[in-house]
């Protein structure tokens, strides 16, 4: 999306939303009359997915909203190019056994706290929605990692740039850096930070996370200023796998980094 133009998909999201407040209806009443959960509504409602044929049978009579909307979606939302990040890979994410994140810019999500998270989202001018929704959203996001079922190992290499970019201020940065520090001593997170002196840091063009599925196949997520892609090519998930170790390669250990966050964390609290 570019500048204030709304999408079809972010349409519908959007009358979904107006037309549920204007029932008076919550978005727990609306998951619990269509035995959906309340995130999968909400989910509805920040255009992170689309309700599915069978829910939209239900949910337009429901909630007195025009049968128009499943036209919009039928002949328009299908046509445009989803935004990955919100649809295809939030599914990969959630059938990840182990990720593989590399990040040169921003603590990666999965790994932001609130403050962190708003600061991020606020400063890319996303405009499409609601701040607190996406906020709300990607916090979501990270509930796959304390899962009781099997939750995903996640690898995160970083930057030591990131350590050191001011997002949100002195105090968001240092609780940030607590908080990495913290899920890096979980036992299926490991971060470890790729110093500024090492030579792979010549290599760094932009972040990437590869996700290994419970069926064993491999997807990416490549981002970039504008939007993300998802990969499914077999040999352009290798060659970000090959990236990412030579990456990790030039990483400090997970306690050194562990040690280095929390001395970032330090200096920006004097």
């Amino acid at each position: 999306m570019s500048g204030n133009r709304m999408t079809a998909r972010v349409f519908v999201a959007r009358e979904l939303r107006r037309a549920r407040e204007a029932k008076g209806l919550t978005r727990a009443a609306v998951g619990k009359a269509l035995y959906v959960s309340e995130s999968l509504v909400a989910a509805w409602e920040t255009h992170r997915m689309l309700p599915r044929p069978e829910h939209l049978e239900r949910l337009i009579p429901l909630l007195g909203a025009s049968d128009i909307l499943i036209r919009i979606i039928d002949e328009l939302v299908a046509g445009e190019i989803p935004p990955e990040w919100l649809d295809k890979w939030l599914t990969a994410e959630r059938r990840a056994t182990s990720l593989l994140s590399f990040q040169s810019t921003v603590v990666p999500g999965l790994l932001q706290n609130e403050d962190y998270a708003r600061a991020v989202i606020r400063a890319g001018r996303h405009d499409f929605a609601d701040l607190e929704d996406m906020v709300s959203a990607r916090l979501d996001r990270q509930k796959i990692l304390s899962r009781e079922d099997s939750p995903p190992v996640l690898v995160a290499v970083i930057a030591e740039s990131v350590l050191g970019q001011n997002v949100g201020g002195a105090k968001v940065m240092a609780d940030q850096l607590l908080h990495l520090a913290t899920m890096a001593e979980r036992d299926n997170v490991i971060v470890q930070i790729v110093p500024a002196s090492a030579e792979a840091c010549a290599g760094f063009l932009g972040p990437f996370v590869i996700a290994t599925l419970d069926d064993g196949a491999e997807l990416a997520y490549v981002d970039n200023q504008l939007n993300g892609e998802v990969i499914g090519r077999p040999h352009d998930v290798a060659a970000l796998r090959r990236m990412f170790e030579v990456f990790r390669a030039d990483a400090l250990p997970r306690q050194q980094s562990i040690e280095l966050i929390r001395r970032k964390s330090e200096q920006w609290t004097t």
